[in-house]
């Protein structure tokens, strides 16, 4: 695929009779980028991802994901598919426009697909620990590829967030569980005075047998 500048244009070319989303991400932080990845694949959408940045004049709303199109292009199916998209990562939806000559335009069969850079995201802590558990203490390793493992143990599975929920999905080969979590800001007292926490607090039932670090709350205190 060919990309050239044109009096301060970006011309992006298509390359074959599939739609193509060229996808503007650097705002996204990794959990970010390893959701839109998988629900841009479960979609079975041609995407290219770039990491140009978004122009400012895109990004007026910071709770929605700019669309440009070829005005030509009347794709409603393609259009429903990346709402679906941007609402599994949390945004109101999507501001489709046409190209009007100015900063990137599109040529037929091409997509923009640019996410705001201003929006406030959280950002997972790597580790979590129990919380409100009638189990020993442990804690949950999070890694940016969508994984989790429990520590020190061969249990692990992997999690998905979408503001403020996260959930945990496990399979142990005979079909996967899943325990939902809704993230809650606040402070604690520690020894060391007040500090800022995240609890995530368990959503669904607490009688899991088979993986019963499921039934508890997740927290993490941050240190100054």
């Amino acid at each position: 695929m060919k990309v050239w500048s044109v009096a301060g244009c970006l011309l992006l070319s298509a390359c074959s009779s599939q739609p193509v989303v060229h996808v503007f991400h650097s705002s996204l932080d990794d959990a970010g980028q390893h959701l839109l990845i998988n629900q841009l694949e479960q979609a079975n959408i041609n995407y290219v991802l770039n990491d140009l940045p978004v122009p400012v004049e895109y990004t007026s709303d910071s709770n929605t994901v700019r669309l440009n199109r070829f005005p030509a292009d009347q794709n409603d199916v393609l259009i429903s598919q990346l709402s679906e998209v941007v609402r599994a990562l949390g945004y109101a939806g999507l501001n489709v426009q046409d190209f009007n000559g100015e900063y990137h335009r599109f040529s037929e069969g091409n997509y923009g697909l640019y996410f705001p850079s201003d929006r406030a995201q959280f950002r997972l802590p790597n580790v979590v620990h129990s919380h409100d558990c009638a189990m020993d203490p442990f804690q949950i390793e999070l890694s940016t590829s969508g994984d989790w493992s429990l520590t020190g143990t061969a249990t692990k599975g992997q999690w998905q967030y979408i503001d403020p929920y996260l959930t945990l999905i496990w399979n142990d080969g005979r079909g996967a569980m899943q325990q939902a979590y809704q993230m809650r800001s606040h402070t604690v007292q520690t020894r060391f005075g007040e500090k800022p926490a995240v609890t995530l607090q368990v959503m669904g039932h607490r009688s899991y047998a088979a993986i019963p670090i499921f039934n508890c709350d997740l927290q993490v205190i941050y240190a100054d």
